[in-house]
């Protein structure tokens, strides 16, 4: 099950195809994407958005006084469309998904390492082309993250495909395999 709303794939799909359409693909993703950032990093504004008590009315007015002229009139109606409809809840749910969908019909892969300590450059590379490898896709963007907590090892993660050599997640399968 997908963590984002059903409705928010069929306003991005729809989003999307219009985009696309009138030749503006590129503009609407640079829209979502700052909707997406602004959203993610605003605890507040994520609370805001899906408080069921607030009138859609002003969360438009909200969305208007941080978006505003910031971004595309394609977008401004997208904004007001989902006003309209009381789904404003959702916005950072369609900002995500879009980027997703967008990344996806360019081509791109997004792959996330996680390790214990920062690793250098060389490990970095290896593990790119790994991704290339694993995916046949040139277009391969490597993210790392360092989480102590994994103790040793690495966890990578590609879309679905989690490959976890973590001395956490070895402790754990020991366990699991202990209590059987």
């Amino acid at each position: 099950m997908s963590k984002y709303a059903k409705s928010a794939k069929r306003y991005v799909k729809a989003y999307f195809e219009l985009a696309e359409q009138s030749g503006k693909l590129k503009e609407a993703a640079s829209d979502m994407e700052l909707i997406r950032d602004v959203i993610r990093q605003n605890a507040e504004l994520q609370s805001f958005l899906r408080q069921p008590i607030i009138g859609s009315a002003q969360k438009y007015n909200a969305i208007q006084k941080i978006f505003g002229s910031k971004v595309t009139d394609l977008t401004q109606r997208l904004l007001k469309l989902l006003a309209d409809k009381n789904r404003l809840d959702i916005l950072q749910d369609i900002a995500e998904l879009f980027s997703e969908h967008y990344k996806k019909h360019l081509g791109i892969v997004e792959a996330v390492l996680t390790t214990a300590v920062p690793v250098s450059r060389d490990i970095i590379k290896a593990f790119h082309e790994k991704v290339k490898e694993l995916t046949g896709k040139d277009n391969a963007v490597l993210q790392t993250e360092v989480n102590p907590e994994i103790i040793g090892g690495f966890i990578l993660q590609i879309g679905d495909l989690k490959i976890d050599d973590s001395i956490k997640g070895k402790l754990q399968k020991i366990k699991s395999n202990i209590a059987v």
